[in-house]
This record gives structure tokens, C-alpha cells and sequence, in this order.
């Protein structure tokens, strides 16, 4: 997959292109891009996106600017994942704001990039002031010899995926929910760093995790895989003040990889979320935390081994 910065001008036979933020590149997602992809085999041509360095909101209403579901990288990979041929990487400025959706099809989309087919959902709008719409384009498609294909949302259970949805279905600790509707598991990127070492003294190690991630699951116990040195490893993760040895404290991010041995400061590692075991809790003592993370190792082996056998690695990155 080829990663254009901007929009070149380029001169071949031609693309189908998709557009939107695709934020964490969700199963709604996969839908379009898979639509654009089976064209463009069909077609002989290269399937193509155009999404944004960062959600349209950073320049058009910083205080609306939602957090990012995934990173950049994260969402480039389940591109390629989907076998995209191209993605046009764009930076969402004001002069990009104010360009008419006229201008903007028949400018980027017609004379840059070549376009033979435009694929987008049903309640796709562009261009200043939102104006531009599926019509707009078909209409001007008619004009200038491309086709538009539109792509119905894409419901589970009733609801509508979207990455509105899934942003308050992470941060409330929903993750296998948040999972069946991503089509991967939603992940941390980040690396270890030292803590008090009170885990090592009562026998339950842990690596904390810092990272630059923009939603961090609610407080909890959760069965995570820790990619870690090329393999990915069972493992739990706790996330926030633990209560039975801070009254007050910041909030942290935990995993225990039993078996593990060996140092892991300033190791990268990924994180990714399958279930949520249960609420933060306060102990009386390390001894009750000690027996209940081992009876949370337990109910996290089948858990372990049903996703072992179908998640590979690059579903987290």
C-alpha cells in the first residue's frame, strides 16, 4: 500500500476512491473500503482512500475535536489489512475548509487524482459549509464519466456502527462489545516504565504501561495480549489507582504476564483488549488482591484461548 502526503497530481488510467475520517477503521468502514476494492478489481484499477492527519474538528472547532478512537498508524495498518492499493494522507487546513464541494471534485477528485469511481456511505457530506453530497457528485459524475456507489450504514443489533459510538463504548470498559463492532481489538501502544516494584514484593509482577493514547478503557481488570519481543502473550491488565495501596494516587496502567520473566523497562509494547473481569476493587490486604488476580487468571484462560486461535497480532498494531 502506497501512503501519499497530500494530494498529487498524477497522471495514470485512474482510481476508485473512498473518502472519509475513518477513525479506528471500523467494520462500517470495512464495509466501504471493501466495496471500493472489489470495484476496482473489477475495474483493473487501483482502490483508493483519502482521509485526514487528524479529525476535521482540529481546525474547524478545537473544543469539538473528539479523541482519536486509534492512532494514525493504527488505522493505515487496517488499511492495509483491507487491501487498499493507496491512501492520500491529508492535512484538514482552513483553505481545505473553505473549498466549495464542487471545486473540490472536479479539482482533486477529477483532474489530481483521476477518478473513475467514488465510493461513500449514505450520509456522506464534504466541502465548505458541509454543502456537498451524494447528488452533487453523482451529478457531476454524469457530467465527466465516473460512477458513485453508495454504501448503506452498517448495523449490529439494531444500532449503526460508528466511531462515536465506539469512543464511549472504550472509555465505559466495553471492550469485547467495542471488539465485535471494531473487527479488531481496540489496543494501547506504549512503553514500560519503573513503578514502586510493589507487584514484584507480593509475588504478582507488572509492567506499567505508559502511553499517548487519546481513550484509556474505564477503571478495571481486563484479559489483554501483550505484544511483546515478536510474540503475543496472555495477559491481565489493570487499570486505575489501585485502592488497596494508594488512597490517593494517579491512575496507572498494569499487565501481568503470567510466566513472564525478565525485565521489561523502556520495552515497547502493545496492548490489546479482549473482555473487561471486573470492576476496580479495594482489597483489605496484598493477600486478598493475591488470591483474586489468580482466580482472574483463571477465568481469563478460556477467554485466552478462544481468541488465541483466531487474533493475530496485527489486529493490534
Amino acid at each position: 500500500m502506497k501512503v501519499f502526503r497530500g494530494l498529487p497530481r498524477l497522471s495514470d488510467k485512474g482510481r476508485v476512491i473512498t473518502l472519509g475520517v475513518f477513525d479506528g477503521v471500523h467494520l462500517g468502514h470495512a464495509k466501504i473500503i471493501q466495496t471500493c476494492t472489489r470495484i476496482a478489481k473489477r475495474l483493473g484499477l487501483p482502490a483508493a482512500v483519502i482521509t485526514f492527519a487528524d479529525h476535521p474538528h482540529t481546525t474547524l472547532a478545537p473544543h469539538r475535536r473528539p479523541p482519536r478512537l486509534a492512532t494514525p498508524e493504527q488505522c493505515l495498518n487496517r488499511m492495509q489489512q483491507l487491501q487498499l492499493d493507496e491512501v492520500f494522507l491529508v492535512k484538514f487546513t482552513q483553505r481545505l475548509a473553505q473549498t466549495e464541494a464542487e471545486m473540490f471534485v472536479r479539482r482533486v477528485l477529477v483532474k489530481r487524482l483521476q477518478t473513475r469511481q467514488v465510493v461513500v456511505g449514505q450520509d456522506f457530506i464534504f466541502g465548505k459549509g458541509g454543502k456537498g453530497n451524494i447528488a452533487l457528485i453523482r451529478r457531476i459524475g454524469r457530467e465527466v464519466g465516473f460512477g458513485v456507489t453508495m454504501i448503506k450504514p452498517l448495523k449490529q443489533g439494531g444500532t449503526i456502527i460508528s466511531s462515536s459510538g465506539l469512543r464511549s463504548m472504550v472509555a465505559q470498559g466495553k471492550v469485547a462489545q467495542a471488539h465485535r463492532r471494531l473487527g479488531w481489538s481496540y489496543a494501547l501502544h506504549g512503553i514500560i516504565t519503573k513503578g514502586d516494584g510493589r507487584g514484584t514484593q507480593i509475588g504478582l509482577p507488572t509492567a506499567n504501561l505508559r502511553t499517548n493514547h487519546e481513550i484509556v478503557p474505564a477503571p478495571g481488570t481486563y484479559v489483554v495480549e501483550a505484544y511483546l519481543e515478536n510474540m503475543a502473550w496472555p495477559a491481565l491488565c489493570h487499570i486505575g489507582k489501585r485502592p488497596t495501596f494508594h488512597k490517593w494516587g494517579p491512575e496507572t496502567i498494569e499487565i501481568h504476564i503470567p510466566g513472564w520473566a525478565g525485565n521489561l523497562y523502556h520495552k515497547q509494547m502493545i496492548v490489546g483488549f479482549l473482555s473487561r473481569l471486573r470492576e476496580e476493587r479495594h482489597f483489605k490486604n496484598a493477600q486478598a488482591l493475591v488470591r483474586q488476580v489468580k482466580k482472574d487468571c483463571k477465568k481469563a484462560q478460556s477467554i485466552w484461548t478462544k481468541y488465541h486461535k483466531r487474533t493475530t497480532i496485527t489486529d493490534f498494531k
